[in-house]
């Protein structure tokens, strides 16, 4: 979290607004979900949103989305120990692959940290 401040999200997300869906109110969104080439890349709720039925919205969207840019196999990161967004993603059918290292781009350079890699196949292309 040091690595990565608000500045540098706000560049990423405008970089990535094409990718990007948000929900929830103008000015009070409750959540998001990026996109990035085969990988969900971002997908958050905001705590008051949790267990409305938000991120399940925003992850069926996301798959939705990369399913029809023809993926067979697509993938998300998911921070190692956190346990209830692991049982969230395999409740909707995604599997932990393997542990892999992740490389972040961050203004002070690459920052390397391990990760449960989750995949989940989208059917032929």
């Amino acid at each position: 979290m040091r690595a990565r401040k608000l500045e540098t999200f706000r560049d990423r997300l405008a970089a990535a607004l094409d990718d990007t869906r948000v929900i929830g109110p103008v000015g009070a969104p409750l959540g998001l979900c990026m996109l990035k080439d085969d990988e969900l890349y971002q997908l958050f709720v905001a705590r008051e949103a949790r267990g409305t039925g938000v991120a399940a919205a925003l992850i069926a969207d996301g798959e939705a989305r990369l399913a029809a840019r023809g993926f067979a196999t697509v993938w998300l990161a998911c921070a190692i120990g956190n346990e209830r967004a692991a049982r969230f993603y395999e409740k909707r059918g995604w599997v932990m692959a393997r542990e892999v290292v992740n490389r972040l781009e961050t203004p002070e350079g690459v920052f390397d940290v391990a990760i449960w890699r989750y995949e989940k196949a989208m059917g032929p292309t």
